[in-house]
């Protein structure tokens, strides 16, 4: 049954290679023709060079109902595969390639299930939602977003992320804010260190100012340097540097208020660069809200009972699910199959085991949600 209605398409999506920030059009166009064919209303959402979101609904078009939501980027192969990434592999019990688990193994069993529905049982929408660029901080979906926003049509009573999460529902994870710090001066011999600021020198007081904000919030917070370049040689004051960092954040917890310190330390490294014409630049590289589902909620209570892997847990990987839940009145919950310790690695696979769940657990979610009890 698994090879019959979720393989092909699985090996239909896996080998468009749809990197972040590259076309995924051909995917999108592919998606689309199949859901209309289903009988869907399909919506185009278009992106930047040769990118695109796409929104399909099924039933009659008022508030309410379902909304299933996955991305369709993947992080880039690179090497150390021992089978083709763009192709699907089967080993053993598992399938492997390039977004097996995230997350076309969700899109590839949504659809699946959506070529047997019966349209006309729907009383309330189905919708779907798929987007790009989710690997780079939830880039692409905020034009989906402003869609949905105006649509009044668009309401769900429940939004599912098909993320991988081994099929146990999660109501909640981290916020994130990121940014791209870069640092310009003069270049001078070293001898005159005394007296002539270095980028280096103030990247390093940043970085300082970065590390103190994490040990006051560390029961709350997780901060991290990521990466940080600069200067030319040892016996070189440094004319430029560059670092970047994240801040993770639960909800309740402003970001912005947070990082009050650090801000404060740019604009003092500013000032002593400014003297010999340099300065510091901040640009903010991502941001997207935490979500906190409500695990009191009935829907959120259906979920935990049709997808049968226990109680609804938090995770601690974002997604687009707090973007979602901040303008659509819904709870929000994260489930979908494979693990998530396999993605963005060589050998990223699914089993067949967690696309049958995944199977199982659709054919009954959509029912309870968009049919009349």
């Amino acid at each position: 049954m698994l090879d019959e209605r979720v393989l092909p398409l699985l090996i239909e999506l896996v080998g468009f290679a749809t990197e972040s920030r590259t076309p995924n059009r051909e995917l999108i166009d592919s998606v689309a023709d199949r859901l209309g064919a289903y009988g869907a209303r399909v919506r185009i959402v278009e992106g930047p060079q040769g990118r695109a979101n796409l929104l399909a609904s099924f039933g009659p078009a008022v508030a309410g109902g379902l909304l299933l939501s996955g991305h369709t980027d993947v992080v880039p192969a690179g090497d150390g595969w021992d089978t083709p990434p763009y192709s699907v592999s089967p080993v053993a019990d598992a399938l492997y390639g390039r977004g097996t688990a995230d997350m076309k193994g969700f899109i590839a069993c949504l659809l699946a299930v959506v070529c047997d529905l019966d349209l006309a049982s729907l009383t309330a929408p189905l919708h779907i939602a798929l987007s790009f660029d989710e690997e780079v901080g939830c880039v692409g979906v905020r034009g989906l977003l402003d869609v949905v926003r105006g649509d009044t049509e668009i309401r769900p009573a429940l939004i599912v992320i098909g993320e991988p999460t081994m099929m146990q529902p999660s109501h909640a994870h981290a916020g994130k804010v990121a940014y791209r710090v870069a640092l310009t001066g003069r270049a001078g011999h070293s001898s005159l260190s005394a007296s002539m600021p270095s980028t280096i020198s103030s990247a390093a007081r940043i970085v300082t100012a970065i590390e103190e904000v994490a040990a006051h919030h560390r029961d709350s917070v997780t901060v991290n340097v990521g990466t940080i370049r600069g200067g030319t040689a040892l016996n070189v004051i440094a004319e430029s540097c560059e670092l970047a960092f994240e801040l993770r954040h639960p909800t309740g917890v402003e970001p912005d208020d947070v990082l009050a310190p650090v801000r404060a330390a740019i604009v003092t490294e500013r000032a002593s660069l400014a003297a010999v014409g340099g300065g510091v630049e901040a640009e903010e590289i991502t941001r997207y809200p935490a979500l906190s589902t409500d695990t009191q909620h009935p829907l959120v209570r259906l979920v935990e009972r049709l997808a049968d892997r226990g109680s609804s847990k938090p995770i601690g990987y974002g997604t687009e699910g707090g973007l979602f839940a901040a303008i659509l009145d819904a709870p929000v919950v994260i489930c979908g199959p494979g693990d998530i310790a396999v993605a963005h690695r060589p050998g990223e696979h699914v089993s067949r085991d967690q696309l049958r769940a995944c199977i199982q657990f659709l054919t009954h979610v959509i029912p309870a949600i968009c049919t009349a009890p």
